[in-house]
């Protein structure tokens, strides 16, 4: 049997993005502000070409928090978004692992900007899960509410659709 529809040696463009669920004692959220999107988001990015999504998580954190000592563990949930024609963004794959809980002595130190130019992160906090909505925009706190929810329940891990069980 052959797959006509599919080009194994030319498929189609994707984003994979690998991110960290970071907490504290308080069972807080750390969120990053990045400057080239509105509202708060998970710490994390781009895995880059032939890098598996755990690494880039764990690489992505230690570049946006400054926290070395970071385990990033089980993957929690995929969550998948469609093409945005608005922004020209293609569609992506964004991998959420369970990094871990903070002590809050941990300092967070945000990457410096290049001279002349806004650095990627403009602020950090720690949010509480029932103010997810204040700070990020719906698919990210749809996102990290049920990224919470496969931590606590490994039953609810899987797949998502901007942030909703797909189920």
């Amino acid at each position: 049997m052959t797959h006509a529809d599919t080009d194994y040696h030319r498929p189609g463009q994707r984003r994979i993005g690998a991110l960290a669920l970071i907490r504290n004692t308080r069972g807080e959220v750390l969120l990053v502000n990045p400057s080239c999107k509105d509202g708060h988001i998970l710490v994390g990015g781009g895995a880059l070409p032939d890098e598996e999504p755990q690494h880039a998580a764990y690489r992505e954190a230690v570049e946006e928090t400054g926290l070395t000592q970071l385990h990033v563990g089980d993957l929690l949930l995929v969550d998948y978004i469609p093409a945005n024609p608005t922004n020209g963004a293609v569609e992506g794959y964004n991998f959420v692992f369970d990094a871990g809980t903070i002590s809050d002595d941990d300092a967070i130190v945000l990457p410096a900007g290049l001279p002349g130019q806004e650095p990627e992160l403009t602020s950090w906090v720690f949010c509480p899960p029932d103010q997810l909505d204040t700070y990020c925009l719906p698919y990210q706190a749809r996102r990290i509410t049920e990224a919470l929810a496969a931590l606590a329940h490994p039953s609810r891990r899987g797949l998502r659709i901007e942030g909703m069980s797909a189920r």
